[in-house]
């Protein structure tokens, strides 16, 4: 890194979504001059999930961002519950007896609500400098062949900006991962989501939780969301999510019941009503020619374990603490993305594979397969600790909690502390 050269930021992020609004945060906290480039002029209403999970909390906790968001409407829930119309609950996954972290539980807030939390708090630090409505239309290079600055357009007029450090933050078709070149392979899932809200039953006010309503059609997830209100997420096949939208209400009704007895006049609202495709993805390298990938950008995994949102931030948590190691010249750049990739590339991919195994159960186009799996967690009651030891497993993955250790192990016996 350069710093003999006057740049425009030390950092520069490409995407104001979560991703982006969370690395500004951090970046906010080690008070580092940060531009961030959005494309939109407002915050996405498109749900990209609402559960912010314990490790996650922790993060939001240490940068000082939590508050912000906890200013919006939320609700705690206490895990997953796994259920059947014939077996009824197979499984609970409980996150309340966790005991590694304060967080025993997940922080259910509107996904629009917590990217305009996060960007609320980075923009209340001086070193943090968000400008909407920018296209990105191509990177800058160096002599040295490195990225350093973008060039971009709003309305009609085009200019650049410099930083020794370029963040791509632009979601899963990052245009700044196709200019460095760097392999992507997009697998489609065979199955979508169509996405609504209903206000929550009654019987769905107590313990809350997300409710997985498994079906030979598909899963019915049910979200608790403040104000009483739920996220409903219906996973169907490939190309019938159109169908599902033109259905009316009563039809959509009736549609739901056939999935979720349970569900008696209970009104729909079908209000930011969208489709979700489903996709996996996993770059082949997070870091090339001084740029780093985080978020969507460097992967897409399942919904099922929603964990998306929380991979966002835990890429940027850990990309903060590097780059401010950096910045204190204590590793080089290089060191810090080499460290980056090196550790948040297995943790990843550990958890693209286990949200992969998670859409199996949601949705088995085999209607006899799909039986022989619910019988499978049923029957796994019937042995002694199995069930508990299975549910503890995915409560601790879904957590993220063991990650801090990794993490922490790999940076001691790689780095100084500062």
């Amino acid at each position: 890194m350069d710093h003999s050269v006057k740049y425009d930021a030390d950092v520069i992020i490409v995407g104001g979504a979560v991703a982006g609004a969370a690395l500004a945060c951090a970046m906010a906290k080690y008070n580092i001059r940060t531009l961030l480039l959005d494309r939109r002029k407002e915050p996405g209403s498109m749900n990209r999930g609402d559960g912010l999970q314990p490790r996650t909390l922790e993060i939001l906790e240490q940068w000082g961002a939590l508050p912000e968001l906890l200013k919006y409407p939320h609700v705690k829930s206490s895990g997953i519950e796994l259920r059947h119309p014939v077996f009824k609950t197979l499984m609970n996954i409980d996150l309340q007896p966790l005991s590694s972290s304060k967080y025993n539980y997940i922080l259910n807030i509107p996904h629009r609500d917590i990217e305009q939390g996060l960007l609320d708090y980075a923009n209340k630090h001086e070193m943090i400098n968000i400008r909407r409505g920018i296209i990105v239309e191509e990177l800058l290079w160096n002599e040295k062949n490195q990225v350093n600055g973008v060039r971009v357009k709003q309305r009609n007029e085009t200019f650049q900006y410099t930083a020794p450090i370029v963040i791509a933050a632009d979601g899963g078709l990052s245009g700044i991962r196709q200019q460095l070149q760097i392999d992507a392979k997009r697998e489609v899932y065979h199955h979508e989501l169509v996405v609504l809200h209903l206000p929550r039953p009654a019987w769905f006010s107590n313990e809350l939780r997300t409710l997985v309503n498994l079906h030979r059609d598909g899963a019915v997830v049910f979200i608790p969301l403040p104000d009483q209100q739920m996220r409903v997420t219906i996973v169907v096949p490939s190309g019938q999510a159109s169908q599902w939208r033109k259905l009316s209400d009563e039809q959509l009704f009736e549609q739901l019941q056939k999935r979720v007895p349970e569900l008696d006049q209970v009104p729909v609202h079908r209000e930011g009503e969208h489709i979700y495709k489903m996709y996996r993805m996993h770059a082949d390298q997070y870091v090339k020619q001084g740029v780093a990938l985080i978020g969507d950008a460097a992967h897409l995994t399942h919904a099922s374990s929603g964990q998306g949102m929380n991979m966002a931030i835990q890429d940027a948590d850990l990309l903060g603490d590097l780059l401010h190691r950096c910045f204190s010249k204590s590793i080089s750049l290089e060191k810090a993305y080499s460290l980056y990739e090196q550790i948040r590339q297995p943790i990843n991919e550990e958890i693209i594979s286990r949200s992969d195994f998670m859409s199996s159960v949601v949705y088995t186009p085999n209607k006899l397969i799909h039986t022989l799996k619910m019988m499978g967690i049923f029957s796994a009651r019937f042995i002694p600790g199995l069930r508990k030891k299975i549910s503890g497993n995915i409560a601790r993955g879904i957590a993220g909690i063991e990650q801090k250790e990794i993490i922490l192990k790999s940076l001691t016996h790689t780095l100084e502390p500062i």
